[in-house]
Formats: C-alpha cells, sequence, structure tokens
C-alpha cells in the first residue's frame, strides 16, 4: 500500500491500525474562545462637543465636570469617574477588537457606596457606532458594589469603531468601569 491511510470510517481506521501499526489522528479538542479587551483605560478621552455626545439629552443643568475627576486609577488599572467633580462625563474612544454578530460583551466595573441628598439613580451607559448598547441604572444610596453585566450583538462592529462610555449621578459618588470584554460566539 503506498501513500498516507485515508480515514473514512472507523473500519477502515481500524483496519489501518490492525494492518499498518498506525490510526487516524483524533479529533482536535475545541479551545475554549478567550475573552479581548474592548477598550483600554487609558484610552478614553472626554466628549466635550455635546452636538457628537451621543448621551447629551441626559445632561443635567448643574452638570460640571472638572478633568480632575476622571482618571485612570493607577492601582487597579480601571477608569475612574468621581462624581463630587464630575457629575457628567462621557469618554469615548475607538474599539480595539472587532466583534462579531453573536459575540458576547461584558461589562466589569465597580462603585464605592452611593450617597445622594436625596434619594437618585447613578446612570451609565455604553454605546457602539451611535447605538446605545448596554445602560445600567443604579439606585442611591446604595453599599458598595461590584457589577458584571452581559450582552450579545447581533450585528458586527469592526476594529476602530467609535465607542462612548457615559456615568451621571447626583452626590459625591466614585464609579469604575474595570474592563469591557468580547468573547467570540463558539
Amino acid at each position: 500500500m503506498s501513500g498516507p491511510v485515508r480515514c473514512l470510517d472507523s473500519r477502515t481506521g481500524l483496519l489501518a491500525l490492525l494492518t499498518l501499526g498506525f490510526g487516524c489522528p483524533s479529533e482536535p479538542e475545541p479551545v475554549p474562545a478567550e475573552p479581548a479587551d474592548l477598550f483600554t483605560a487609558e484610552g478614553w478621552a472626554r466628549v466635550t462637543d455635546e452636538s457628537v455626545d451621543l448621551f447629551a439629552d441626559m445632561r443635567p443643568d448643574d452638570a460640571v465636570c472638572d478633568d480632575a475627576g476622571w482618571f485612570v486609577d493607577p492601582f487597579r488599572r480601571t477608569f475612574e469617574v468621581e462624581t463630587d467633580l464630575c457629575n457628567y462625563i462621557t469618554a469615548g474612544q475607538d474599539t480595539l477588537v472587532a466583534i462579531a454578530p453573536g459575540d458576547t460583551v461584558t461589562v466589569y466595573g465597580i462603585h464605592d457606596v452611593l450617597t445622594a441628598d436625596a434619594p437618585a439613580q447613578g446612570y451609565l451607559g455604553l454605546a457602539l457606532d451611535g447605538q446605545l448598547v448596554w445602560e445600567l441604572s443604579v439606585d442611591i444610596p446604595a453599599d458598595a458594589a461590584d457589577f458584571e453585566e452581559t450582552f450579545t450583538l447581533d450585528h458586527a462592529v469592526p476594529v476602530g469603531t467609535e465607542a462612548q462610555f457615559h456615568v451621571h449621578n447626583h452626590g459625591p459618588n466614585t464609579w469604575e468601569l474595570v474592563a469591557v470584554t468580547v468573547t467570540p460566539a463558539s
């Protein structure tokens, strides 16, 4: 018999194993999809032009945002907003990886104890290519908490797509965007 053994079915493979001393290669084990970062903490830049701020209709009359109120936490490498100095911010950056239909996007974050003079809500939102794709409202007052929110996109988003992340609330609170990751559909 000359040439490679072709594995057509289990009988052929067994025959080859018995007559030639080797068998068919096994099917490779599926590799679990690894999440990839959609953004970096350092990549966020404040959107100051209201005409391109996708969240501008949410801007309260008393909105203030001192640049000292948003920064990259040097220890945790997170995008942090201190709402006593910046109670309304939209920040933008371009996506670092592509998203295919069916991919899972996960938003990870934390907030410290949330306080305000009167009951209120904190709001976070994420828009991709001008479309709101995720939002979270948290009642204030609230204990410190982590959040992990997952959603699936039904359309493709190429690398370099404009994204906007938004935070607003009343009261002196701290919000941190830890990461936004994309896990390919299996």
